[in-house]
């Protein structure tokens, strides 16, 4: 017969085994970003590996049911063309039903892919809470990671911008980060 105190162990570590699956740490600058394959309202699936040595990558998580979140996207859509211009793609990733997102890029038209985490795999394999920006360079290597909201955006885009010039200067022969191979 288990007496009181096995009993109470045994529900700790259960309880530490399932909150070890939800927990997890932030991704740390120097690392890998992790990999996704999601749609597009375009249509398209789209993956940070279809750019893997050719563009830099600003990806951003919002909410697609906030209307600060709308207008931090649209502020980023107002300076597409500086992230552009320093090699970058942005990937706007939303949780949630690809119709929703269909009916933001259709009263936004953004420039950038718009893309529907239907089962928040990548925001929980990014660590996600809330509003974030991820700046990647083009071999995936995590530069910059940083939480975002309508009142910083402009800030966070700046930090972002400058870290893209930095992954612009740096030489690629002095360690190249891997990407995972599937």
């Amino acid at each position: 017969m288990q007496n009181n105190n096995e009993a109470h162990r045994d529900d700790i570590t259960i309880g530490e085994e399932s909150t070890a699956q939800y927990v997890r740490p932030a991704l740390k600058t120097g690392h890998t970003i992790p990999d996704f394959r999601l749609m597009s309202v375009e249509g398209a699936a789209i993956s940070p590996t279809d750019y893997k040595g050719r563009k830099n990558l600003v990806i951003i998580f919002f909410d697609a049911h906030s209307s600060s979140d709308l207008v931090m996207l649209s502020l980023v859509g107002r300076r597409y063309q500086e992230i552009a211009d320093d090699n970058a793609e942005v990937l706007a990733i939303s949780v949630g039903p690809i119709d929703e997102l269909q009916t933001c890029a259709a009263d936004f038209h953004f420039q950038f892919p718009l893309l529907s985490d239907m089962h928040s795999q990548a925001a929980c394999s990014y660590c996600v809470v809330g509003s974030m920006i991820f700046v990647a360079d083009k071999f995936g290597e995590l530069k910059m990671q940083s939480d975002i909201s309508e009142a910083n955006i402009d800030e966070k885009l700046d930090k972002a911008l400058s870290a893209l010039e930095l992954i612009e200067l740096e030489c690629p022969e002095c360690g190249v980060s891997t990407w995972p191979v599937e």
